[in-house]
């Protein structure tokens, strides 16, 4: 069941045209909200209005923000702009999009033909703090033109506009198109699913790198395989058939103190093992012999150097790419200097990815 509270709308901290950021008068101890402009319209102050509060209250990973479910002052907001699809279909929340598969869309007549993936760069990255870093390495050391469209897919948070890296990155011209597929909503291009996405950023597009990654907030259970990453081994599988480019980027860090997320993941581990049946490569940073040998270990005890090539690059000049645009991207609270393999990681893959293209 959803917690929900009346409260006031006491200031407004933040305000564009997709998302406010607002500080409530409520009886909670977490005292910050977001609104989507695009669900319940513009706020001011002093207006009644009801928040979600189940995850504040559950003290989970959201940024410590409440959620606007609706404004009691308002007397309604109309339907505006073309499209007729649904997402968040038969919620309280379902709202309309534009899908550039529909008819209204100019787009449309370019989803008749077939999928083409020929030598297409595509990385999968289960953490959406993957993004940024790759973006801007990307277009530091990619060729100049190089255009690079991210995939947001619905197992994480669903409004592309939650992500502040999404709207740095936009900003700084590092990310050229963002798509958001199933119900994940808010991209430059809404789409129905894995296959019109793909289709939409590199057929229509045109895109040099696409970029498939969820939003904030993967849901990992502790288990195998009940975590919300392991969508992108089939992406990978799918990708490998439509002979592209597909790199699963590593999750590896030393110094998560979860023995499951200890040098690489489980979640890459166990993906590989039991969803990714193709030769795909498994990148590794260049490290030091002591936790080199604890990856090779892991990859040695799960016959995993058997089924897969490994590849190892440096990647280490993905800090030198932060630095130039003025980044300092963190990872589960973690910045380079406290987890810097997991950032090497992210080097490694962009290094042989552009090799290959």
């Amino acid at each position: 069941m959803i917690e929900y509270k009346r409260s006031i709308v006491k200031k407004i901290i933040e305000s564009n045209e997709n998302l406010q950021e607002i500080l409530l008068d409520i009886e909670h101890p977490c005292k910050k909200a977001i609104n989507y402009v695009g669900l319940t319209g513009y706020l001011n102050i002093n207006d009644e209005i009801l928040v979600n509060t189940t995850a504040c209250t559950l003290n989970l990973g959201t940024g410590g923000y409440h959620y606007v479910m609706g404004n009691l002052n308002s007397r309604g907001n109309k339907l505006i702009g073309d499209g007729h699809g649904m997402k968040l279909k038969y919620t309280p929340s379902q709202l309309k999009v534009l899908f550039s598969e529909e008819q209204a869309s100019p787009f449309s007549r370019h989803f008749h033909r077939n999928l083409d993936l020929n030598g297409k760069l595509i990385f999968t990255a289960e953490l959406h703090s993957m993004l940024m870093p790759m973006c801007a390495y990307l277009k530091y050391v990619g060729p100049k033109d190089i255009k690079i469209a991210c995939i947001i897919t619905d197992h994480g948070a669903l409004p592309v506009r939650f992500s502040k890296s999404i709207a740095l990155l936009k900003s700084r011209g590092l990310l050229d198109r963002i798509i958001s597929t199933g119900n994940a909503f808010g991209g430059d291009h809404e789409c129905v699913n894995i296959y019109t996405a793909l289709q939409m950023a590199a057929n229509i597009l045109d895109m040099d790198v696409i970029i498939i990654t969820m939003g904030p907030g993967i849901m990992g259970t502790g288990t195998p395989f009940g975590f919300s990453g392991l969508e992108f081994g089939l992406y990978l599988e799918f990708c490998y058939i439509k002979k592209s480019i597909p790199i699963y980027v590593p999750r590896i860090s030393f110094c998560d103190p979860r023995k499951r997320h200890y040098g690489i993941s489980h979640h890459f581990i166990n993906v590989f093992c039991e969803i990714i049946q193709s030769p795909l490569p498994i990148i590794l940073p260049h490290t030091d012999l002591s936790r080199m040998g604890h990856m090779i270990n892991q990859l040695r005890i799960t016959s995993l150097l058997k089924k897969h090539p490994i590849i190892i690059r440096k990647g280490k000049g993905i800090i030198k790419s932060l630095r130039e645009y003025g980044l300092d991207p963190i990872t589960m609270g973690r910045g380079f200097n406290d987890n810097p393999e997991f950032f090497h990681a992210l080097g490694a893959s962009v290094e042989y990815g552009l090799e290959l293209l």
